[in-house]
């Protein structure tokens, strides 16, 4: 097979050395000379590291066509004491970037993945280049395949051909990443674990659109960040204890009812615009986008209502839902458009029209039916969503995981699937009081399922004694908020985690131990 090398790869630091774990491999394998990849990859550098953990680093490139070419970045960290596991993290946002390897990650031994998805962006919430071809089908789901098998050849050449277990996990976009190649390269990776897909069948930008128009036609209905806490406080007050147990978190927010005489210090038009994001776009000729969950909505501003009351002028008063929408629709359509005044989100027919011309340019539609070569195949999907998601509505995550529960039968459905809701969670990491180690847990889980067959009917989060932080954003190892003394308990839907002590706890109960709480249906 062909390599092709920059000049600079030749010259590469060789401190070799062993780790703890399997021995590592001679220091010479770190070198451009000891690689081999397929056509079209480059290799751009080899160097041996010592931090965090000893490894060996390889950068290079994938050129994708047809459409192209393209430039899709890769980035793999080998440690000396690999543990078996190969990870690929998938950014999210607009992608753009290589992630650094996650410390935590390369300390256990992961040889760790990671690709830019071939985009070019400004910043994370830049989707103008949407308009190139080659771009949106790469961040779609051809830069994940393709930076996955060049990573994996050459994993497997520094190793030595020693089999190895593989695993995608992402959120956000890298969760659409992650479960967009589950649907299309299932052989890719033996297991999944993908949180927070836009997989509902109109476009995640006409709900973040909606909420954003509803607020330009009345501005009188916009919610200011104080007013937000005080919902917070008025949902805390209503059902905190609704999971058994008063702690500062709503655990299972879903179908949660409101009643305007719940929150007298809102408007008329301030309620109905919390009504309508709590509900969605209801369902019309056949499509719909579900509402988000009020388990914690105090991070509701930054992406759905925005910091300052609207119009807003200028572009970074936008919030950031809204500057998706807004960047992506320039990117087509030029700087100057303005898609408030162009797109009537209420007609049903506009939004399906909106819908089909972005599938026609490289925007990815989800099928649960895609993912029978997935189970047939024998491999692994953990789905999982924080349950106060300011960004992209859980039940995305809901709904998928009841379509394919439908599909194959519960018996059939829980050899390959496992879905998880995180509470007080936000998009992917932060949350007061959440546990935030939860995506690295279930990444755990999901190895233990693939290495010994222990499907993860119970996940416990936050536990001291485990390693790990929330690696999943593609931003490193943080930030960790979980209080250190606090276990959680999470249930694989449909079960949901409850305390044995009940609100009033007469028997004091410890809260923070996980053992006080029950997975019950």
């Amino acid at each position: 097979m062909k390599m092709i090398l920059h000049a600079a790869a030749a010259s590469v630091i060789a401190l070799g050395a062993s780790h703890m774990g399997m021995a590592a491999p001679a220091a010479d394998k770190c070198t451009a000379a000891a690689f081999k990849a397929s056509d079209g990859t480059t290799i751009r550098s080899v160097e041996r590291r010592m931090a965090p953990s000893p490894h060996c680093r390889i950068d290079g490139y994938v050129t994708t066509r047809d459409p192209g070419p393209n430039r899709v970045n890769f980035m793999l960290a080998l440690p000396d004491n690999f543990n078996g596991r190969y990870v690929m993290t998938i950014q999210g946002g607009a992608a753009g970037f290589v992630p650094e390897p996650a410390a935590t990650q390369l300390a256990m031994g992961y040889a760790i993945a990671s690709t830019d998805k071939g985009t070019r962006p400004a910043n994370i919430l830049d989707f103008s280049w949407r308009k190139d071809p080659a771009q949106a089908r790469d961040w779609a789901y051809r830069g994940v395949h393709v930076s996955a098998e060049a990573t994996q050849m050459l994993a497997r050449t520094y190793y030595g051909g020693r089999p190895f277990h593989r695993f995608a996990q992402g959120c956000s976009g890298g969760g659409d990443g992650t479960l967009s190649n589950a649907e299309l390269y299932p052989r890719d990776f033996d297991g999944y674990v993908a949180a927070a897909m836009t997989t509902s069948n109109l476009e995640i930008n006409h709900i973040w659109g909606a909420i954003a128009q509803y607020m330009h036609k009345d501005p009188s209905s916009w919610i200011s960040p104080d007013e937000w806490a005080r919902v917070h406080k008025t949902m805390l007050a209503l059902h905190d204890g609704d999971d058994g147990a008063v702690d500062g978190l709503i655990w299972a927010p879903m179908g949660i009812k409101l009643d305007s005489g719940d929150f007298p210090y809102l408007s008329a038009a301030q309620f109905g615009l919390m009504k309508f994001i709590a509900t969605g776009l209801e369902p019309e000729l056949g499509t719909s986008y579900p509402g988000y969950w009020l388990g914690n909505v105090t991070a509701f501003p930054s992406f759905l209502t925005g910091a300052k009351r609207p119009p807003w002028t200028d572009l970074k008063d936008y919030p950031a839902g809204f500057m998706v929408t807004a960047t992506g629709a320039k990117g087509f359509n030029g700087p100057d458009y303005d898609i408030l005044q162009a797109m009537n989100y209420g007609d049903r027919a506009a939004l399906i029209a909106d819908r089909d011309f972005q599938a026609a340019n490289g925007r990815y539609q989800f099928d649960p039916a895609r993912i029978d070569a997935l189970a047939k195949r024998g491999g692994k999907l953990i789905l999982w969503s924080g349950a106060a998601d300011q960004a992209v509505p859980p039940e995305n995550v809901l709904n998928y995981n009841n379509a394919l529960v439908a599909r194959h039968g519960k018996a059939k459905a829980a050899t390959f699937l496992r879905t998880f809701f995180v509470p007080g969670l936000h998009h992917c990491s932060t949350g007061e009081g959440a546990p935030t180690d939860a995506p690295d847990q279930l990444l755990e889980a999901m190895a233990q399922w693939v290495e010994s067959g222990r499907a993860p009917d119970m996940v416990v989060a936050g536990d001291p004694r485990r390693a790990g932080g929330n690696t999943v954003t593609g931003l490193g190892d943080g930030p960790i908020t979980t209080p250190a003394t606090r276990q959680y308990k999470l249930c694989a839907f449909p079960a949901r985690s409850h305390f044995i002590g009940g609100p009033s706890n007469a028997k004091k109960l410890d809260v923070n131990d996980a053992a006080n709480w029950r997975c019950v249906n």
